[in-house]
Order: structure tokens, then C-alpha cells, then sequence
């Protein structure tokens, strides 16, 4: 053996600055992808962003006196921690209790809970533990009820307490035998008791109209809008496809910028131009890969898809990323990130775009079952269920073999059950 100095060529692709830009264009939804132009036009400065029309709603044709009332109603300015402190003004509080109870509203979560430990809190505010507990009394005293519980046990028992006509047997189910009755052991309660199973019955359909998060209504979050990426529609028997870009500005290169610059221009100032024009063009190709990307995957997902358009999600056919990479001749993580954040417009509503994608079930007729329609099924079964003796997932399994001729173990309708956060038949069942 020795050591020899070899030269060899070697063709291989190299993650560029360029292509890594394209990738990650690639990925981003409408609203993301504005604001990256946004910061582009900043670092570049013969970047010009010319902004495309305006989307408006359609033209209301309604009358000044038949406008929408929900215009007119504004969201509550008010927190919870302001709302609590001003009731805390009509109040004559000493020094130190008003400070442990800013800091207690301090410690609540965005539900109105407040979970903190009693001893290290105790500790760190140099009180007892007795002094804290009076001033947690105090607080879940304020309004809204229930506010300043520890657990969801005493939030519902805060609430029960406060009503013009106290409800007895609520309350002592709820303080005494909370695990039991939220398990809907209701016979062995029930018997324990001395009551009727309906009697739980009652109190589990009252307990239901009072409020579990309390803070919720203080903390209500501005509403997310979603920008469409495609629009789909119907055209007789074909389905149109089309990318949403008036919401994407133009990119353009400033010309006059740079006549200006070139009247002043040395040799630094050249590199630089020559440097900014070649990432000008890089992100104009990134722009157009990313467009006909996204369209040619739309149009692959929305020609399987075709009969959700009447249908809905409900007739989702199996479809796997895989396939329509092998259509369409690019990689499977190209269609990964095509989808990606990517919502679709659809004539039923607006749907994020990797939602066409399902997995096959095993069936007996020879078009296979998606997981998604098979989930559709499952809910269509419980909502018709007798109440009083619902449906088992056993039950459901056979029903869906006899009915619909899809083969399912028990076990996969208790995990579909599970993710659409369906209770067991046990927790369904009224009395």
C-alpha cells in the first residue's frame, strides 16, 4: 500500500444558496410567501414589488337599514386581568392582600385557571399558606364564576355555588364523587346514592350547559383568515383548476433605478448591480417553478378527487403522495412541500390541500375505502345511534363490513373514534 495523489471528475448535485431558495419557496402558503417578497424587496433595492388587484367582497346589494349586524359588534377589549383588578378597585383591601392578589391574577392561564404550587408560591411571596388560601378564596369570589380554580372539579363546584337556586345533589356529586361520574360509572354511583340512574342523567346534561373556561371569553383570539392558494371549480363534467395570485404582489426589476445608478457607476457598484439582478432572476424562476408545481399537483389531486366536489370529503378516494410524484416524474418530498400550508377553495368550502391525500382500508367491493371516508361513516353511524343503547365498536366494525363493504377491525374504529375525540359507547350511552 501507498499514498498517490489522484485526479478524478465527479458529476453531483449541490444544494446551492439558489436552489435551496427554490425549495423553500416552494413550501410556503400565499400569506407566507408575500411577506418573503416583502423582505426581498428590502435587501434588494432594484427589487420592486407592484401589488396586484385588491380582493374585495362581492357588492351587497342590501339596503343602509338591512346591513349585516354582526358588522356592528366589536370585540371585548377587556382582559381578564383588567377585568378582575377593576373589581378589585371597589374593594377596601390592605397593601399586602391587594399585592398577593395582583399576583395571583398575574399567575392565571388564558382559561382562568390558576395553576400554581400553594407552598412555593406561599414561600415566595413570604406569606402562610393559610394567608394564600384566604386570598384564593377571595379571588374565585370576583367574576366571571369559576374563576381562580385549580382544576376543572373546583371550577364546575365554584359555579354550582353561585346559582340563585342551589342544586344539592349536583353539588355533592361533583365535590364528593367527581372521578366516578365523569367516568359515567352511573349504576354503582347511582345505587351508592340511593337515586335513579336518570337522576345522574339530569345533573350530567345541566353540569354540561355551565362554563369549563371561565377566561375564555376575555381571551378571545383576533380570527386567523385563510388565503386560498387554488380555486377549484366545476365546469360540467371537467374540473377547472387555477392559482389564486391576485393576492401575490409582482416582482419586478427597477430599471430606472438602475440607468440612475449606472450614470454614477464604478467598478464596485457594477458587482453589485450584476450580484442583485442574478438573485432578481433566481427568485423569479423560484416563482414560477413554485406555480406550476402547485398547479400541476392540483390538478393530478383535484382529477382523482372529482367526486368530492359534490360529494365532499366524504368521498375521498385513497391517494398517496407517492402517486402522484410518479405521474407527474418528481420526487415524492417535491409534492410534500407543494402541499404544505396550502389551502384549496372548494365548492362546499375551503379545505387545507393535504387533506386529499387518505390512506387505503382493505375492502370488499373493488373500489378501496379511504381512511377518511371510512372516519365519515363512523360519525354517520354514531349520529344515528340509539342513545340509549349506542353502538359498540364492534357493532360499528360489522355494520361497515354488512352496510358499506369495508373491512375493519375493532380496534381501528376505537382509534378512528379516538382521533375524531368520540367517547366510548359506555360514555355515549344516555339513561
Amino acid at each position: 500500500m501507498r499514498a498517490e495523489l489522484l485526479q478524478e471528475q465527479r458529476l453531483k448535485l449541490a444544494l446551492t444558496k439558489e436552489l435551496a431558495q427554490a425549495i423553500e419557496l416552494l413550501q410556503y402558503s400565499a400569506l407566507e410567501l408575500r411577506s418573503i417578497l416583502y423582505e426581498q424587496s428590502l435587501e434588494n433595492p432594484f427589487l420592486e414589488i407592484k401589488e396586484g388587484k385588491p380582493i374585495r367582497p362581492p357588492k351587497r346589494t342590501m339596503g343602509k337599514q338591512a346591513r349585516d349586524w354582526m358588522e356592528n359588534i366589536s370585540k371585548p377589549s377587556d382582559t381578564l386581568a383588567t377585568h378582575l383588578a377593576a373589581q378589585l378597585h371597589t374593594m377596601s383591601l390592605p397593601s399586602r392582600t391587594r399585592k398577593v392578589l395582583d399576583y395571583l391574577i398575574a399567575s392565571l392561564d388564558e382559561d382562568g385557571y390558576l395553576r400554581i404550587d400553594m407552598g412555593d408560591t406561599a414561600a415566595f411571596l413570604a406569606i402562610s399558606e393559610a394567608e394564600l388560601e384566604d386570598a384564593v378564596l377571595l379571588l374565585q369570589s370576583l367574576e366571571p364564576a369559576g374563576v381562580g380554580a385549580r382544576s376543572l372539579q373546583e371550577c364546575l363546584l365554584l359555579q354550582l355555588k353561585r346559582l340563585p337556586v342551589r342544586n344539592e345533589l349536583a353539588e355533592k356529586v361533583i365535590a364528593e364523587h367527581f372521578p366516578a361520574f365523569v367516568e359515567k360509572t352511573w349504576k354503582a354511583l347511582a345505587k351508592q346514592l340511593g337515586i335513579d340512574v336518570y337522576d345522574l342523567q339530569q345533573i350530567w346534561d345541566f353540569i354540561r350547559t355551565l362554563e369549563p373556561r371561565p377566561g375564555s371569553y376575555y381571551t378571545a383570539a383576533d380570527p386567523q383568515f385563510i388565503i386560498p392558494d387554488i380555486i377549484v371549480e366545476r365546469c360540467g363534467e371537467d374540473v377547472s383548476v387555477w392559482l389564486n395570485n391576485e393576492f401575490l404582489p409582482e416582482v419586478r426589476w427597477n430599471y430606472a433605478y438602475e440607468k440612475k445608478m449606472e450614470i454614477h457607476c464604478d467598478e464596485q457598484a457594477e458587482i453589485f448591480i450584476k450580484e442583485k439582478y442574478r438573485q432578481f432572476t433566481w427568485l423569479t424562476k423560484s416563482l414560477e417553478h413554485r406555480k406550476q408545481t402547485l398547479l400541476a399537483v392540483a390538478k393530478e389531486v383535484m382529477e382523482r378527487q372529482k367526486q368530492c366536489l359534490t360529494a365532499g370529503l366524504a368521498a375521498l378516494k385513497p391517494l398517496t403522495m407517492r402517486e402522484v410524484a410518479e405521474v407527474l416524474d418528481i420526487h415524492e418530498s417535491t409534492v410534500s412541500r407543494a402541499v404544505k400550508n396550502k389551502y384549496v377553495q372548494m365548492p362546499f368550502g375551503t379545505v387545507e390541500l393535504r387533506r386529499f391525500f387518505a390512506s387505503s382500508l382493505s375492502s370488499m367491493s373493488e373500489e378501496e375505502a379511504s381512511a377518511a371516508k371510512t372516519k365519515a361513516l363512523i360519525t354517520h353511524l354514531i349520529e344515528a345511534e340509539n342513545k340509549h343503547n349506542p353502538l359498540s365498536d364492534q357493532a360499528i366494525a360489522s355494520l361497515l363490513g354488512e352496510t358499506y363493504g369495508i373491512a375493519i377491525s375493532r380496534r381501528t374504529v376505537a382509534k378512528y373514534r379516538e382521533q375524531m375525540h368520540i367517547p366510548s359507547s359506555a360514555k355515549r350511552k344516555r339513561y
